[in-house]
């Protein structure tokens, strides 16, 4: 498996946050380090498909990280898990299914069976 950043760039109207970063990951553990404001935690949103970076490109194995098949290849926690107090656990479940793409009849049908597991 390989996650290949390219070039990526991501700029907010005259303040650019990430800059021509390439980069090559395969099978193992990472870490990025770097002061608070120096991007990491953008970088990581960005490979990970929640934003569109402004230029370059984000690949796993070939696949564009937009795509459904790489939302179901990909794991992430961030350090602070947001979660919304008002809710139950089938609420929960139907938003991460969300989160992964699903629509919402396929999000439904699977938090149903495995509620009922």
């Amino acid at each position: 498996m390989e996650l290949c950043i390219d070039r990526l760039t991501k700029q907010y109207e005259n303040k650019i946050a990430v800059d021509r970063v390439s980069l090559q990951l395969t099978n193992g553990v990472y870490g990025l380090l770097g002061a608070n404001g120096a991007g990491k935690l953008l970088l990581c949103v960005c490979f990970c498909g929640i934003l569109k970076p402004t230029s370059g490109t984000v690949t796993f194995d070939g696949m564009d990280v937009s795509s459904e098949e790489y939302r179901a290849e990909l794991g992430y926690l961030p350090q602070d898990f947001g979660y919304y107090p008002d809710f139950n656990g089938m609420d929960f479940l139907l938003y991460m299914a969300s989160l992964k793409g699903l629509t919402k009849t396929e999000a439904k049908r699977k938090s149903k069976n495995f509620w009922n597991w």
